[in-house]
Formats: structure tokens, sequence, C-alpha cells
């Protein structure tokens, strides 16, 4: 009897678990009849494709930094008053501006001041050799490396006073290289190739083209292209190119037109102009003579060297009248400021800092919060003789 009670509970269990079944089945088939979101293919980037992407952002940095280095040493070559030992826009007034802030200032003193002209000739052609290596790719890596190393150098020298310092062009510069370094130069417009099928054009390229001949030619081809345009720009650049690069105000200023070059001869002041109201003027001049207010009337400046410290100065005559007298290294990098007639401003050409001189040298704009040093200057109202008084 036990037995066949338990039966129909046995079947009764049953239909209930298959019922059970039913629905879920019924349910799952619910949900896989929903439409669903249709996924598309993912089509996979061609490699040839993002090789040459790539290559064509290295050329455009490649061609940018190669040209403006080339350009950067050139311009030195070609400027009048660099490559001098002395006076405004010198290798030599740049070098003691450098040494006033530069945390290389003791190496500076010991390996570039004694011989500022070799340190000019030798940044001019090792700028140009950069920029010819990594336009043509020939000792690539190495000219990129010393492109770096150069940016560096000009960040802890001319750029190291600049804040903050994201508006210094150095720092961005030397990334730019050390991105180069990291990358190569691509595959596009490269010499290599073209030069080894001309040195080696009946034997094997990878038996001719050995690692360390390779490097002594491609070497030997680049220096000679960089001595040959250095020799350009130093021969011929100043008659042939500096009107190309650089503007008449500065080719007249750097040839002995304009203002006078920085000289402690005080022969500069052997005028006697018509005696003139002059602000400030005294007795008989008894300090190093400067200028002369005949010389400011028609030049509108003179630049001359500050005795007690060796820096170049210049004595202006303002829109009314006055004559006033600043130190003219820039307070940001150590370049020698100039002095705008036209908008009566002193702007530095390096980096962009620009005084008022005529509220005591105050900052107008640029990298730095700190005004020229204003000299005291006497006008001797006979003579019209200008000498500095301190």
């Amino acid at each position: 009897m036990a037995r066949r009670d338990r039966r129909p509970r046995r079947e009764t269990l049953s239909i209930r678990d298959h019922e059970y079944v039913r629905r879920q089945v019924e349910r799952d088939q619910r949900r896989s009849d929903r439409p669903r979101q249709p996924q598309l293919p993912r089509e996979a980037e061609d490699p040839d494709t993002a090789l040459d992407r790539i290559g064509i952002a290295l050329l455009l940095l490649r061609v940018f930094l190669g040209v403006t280095f080339v350009y950067a040493g050139l311009d030195k070559l070609i400027d009048p008053t660099f490559l001098r030992s002395a006076g405004p826009g010198s290798i030599a007034a740049q070098l003691a501006g450098f040494t006033r802030n530069s945390p290389v200032a003791v190496l500076i003193e010991v390996f570039a001041q004694p011989f500022p002209i070799v340190t000019g000739v030798a940044i001019s052609i090792a700028e140009i050799a950069v920029g010819l290596g990594t336009l043509s790719g020939l000792l690539f890596r190495t000219s990129v490396v010393g492109g770096a190393l150069l940016s560096v150098l000009f960040w802890l020298t001319a750029s190291w006073a600049t804040t903050p310092y994201f508006y210094g062009p150095d720092l961005p510069y030397a990334a730019g290289w050390v991105t180069l370094a990291i990358s190569g130069p691509g595959r596009r417009f490269l010499v290599e190739p073209w030069l080894a099928r001309l040195v080696d054009l009946d034997e094997p390229y990878d038996e001719a083209w050995s690692l360390g001949r390779r490097h002594f030619i491609e070497g030997g081809v680049l220096g000679l292209g960089a001595l040959a345009i250095a020799a350009l720009g130093g021969t011929f650049g100043s008659r042939i190119l500096s009107p190309l690069f650089r503007s008449p105000a500065e080719t007249s200023s750097g040839s002995g037109g304009g203002t006078d070059q920085a000289s402690s001869d005080p022969g500069i002041s052997q005028e006697s102009p018509a005696p003139s109201p002059i602000d400030g003027a005294t007795s008989t001049p008894t300090g190093p003579v400067v200028g002369t207010v005949a010389k400011l009337d028609r030049q509108g400046s003179i630049n001359f060297l500050v005795p007690s410290s060796g820096d170049p100065g210049v004595v202006l005559k303002l829109s009314n009248g006055t004559f006033v007298a600043y130190d003219a290294v820039c307070t940001h990098a150590g370049c020698t400021v100039e002095f705008d007639p036209g908008q009566q401003v002193l702007a530095c050409p390096c980096h962009g800092a620009v005084f008022d001189p005529a509220h005591h040298g105050a900052v107008l704009g640029g990298p730095t919060d700190t005004p020229l040093t204003q000299l005291p200057i006497k006008v001797d109202n006979r003579t019209g003789v200008i000498t500095l008084s301190g």
C-alpha cells in the first residue's frame, strides 16, 4: 500500500517539473528573439599606412629643427657684431651676461670667456652641422643628440632666467631633439642610401657599406658641408646674405652706421655743438664721456661701455628732450637691448623683453620683471658733452 500511495505523488512532482522546465524554455526563447545591436567589425589599420603617417610627422619635425639650426648658425656668422671680443651684441658681452645667472657660470668663465670668438665660431659651425645632419639623415642620431645637447646648453645659459620656464624656447627644442633621437629619421628623404650607391657601385651593399666605413664617409661629407656653409656665411654673408636674413637697421648698425659701437675712447665726444637747454645739466664734466648732445640729436641713441663693469650701455634722447642712460644688459638673459626710436622703448632682440626708458627702465613686457639699471649722467650746457657721474 505504501508503494502505491507514493506513485501518484511521484507522477505529480514529475508533471510539475516538466511545467517548470517548459516555462524556462519559453522565457529563454523570448529573450533570444529580442533584436541585438549589430557589432561592426573593426578594420585593422594597414601597418604601412601607419608607418607612412609617422614618417610624415617625423619629416616635418626634421625639417623644422634642421632648417632652424642651419639658420641660427648662419645668423651668428653674418651678424657683424657677434664675432667680436667686446661691444654690444658680441659673443663676449653675451657670455659676460650668462655668468650673472647661469648655473654653469664657472664653466663659462673657465672654458668660454677666455676665447669668445672661438666659442662663437664653434657654436655656429656646430649648429650648422646639426641642422645638415638632421635634414640629410647623415650621422642622424649623432646629429640629433648634438642638437639636444646644444638646446640644453642654451637653456642653462640664455634661457635660464626665463620665468615661468615655458616662456623659454630652448626646452621645447630639446624635447623635439630627444623625440627624433628615440624614433630615428623615418624612411623619407634620406641621403644615406644614395651615398652608399654612389660610393660602392659594384659591391654588395651590406659588405661595402660597413658600419665603420659608413660613419667615416658620412662624417666627412657632413663636416665638409658644414664648413663650406660656414665659410660662405663668414666671408660673403655680410654682403650677400645679410640683406636676406637681417633688417637694414641691424646691418647698418653693425657696419658702423647708426649708433656708435662699444668703445671706451673719449674721442667720441670731441664735438662742439651749440648750447641747448638740458634737464639736469651741470658744470664741466669730470667723468667718463659717453656722447654729445649733437650726436644724440642726429642718432637718438649712443652705445658705449660702462667703465665700472664692462657692460654695454646706452644713452638716449627721449621725445620730451631729456637725456637718460642705462646699462644695456637685459635683465632676463644678458643680451644687449636696443633702442627703438619709433616706440621710444628699449627692446631685447633675443627673447622680446621691452623696457620703458622714460620711467627708470621699467618692464613693459617679456619674460622678466626686473627693470634695467639706470646710470647717472651729467650734461655740460656749454659744450654739450655727456658724461657718467657715478
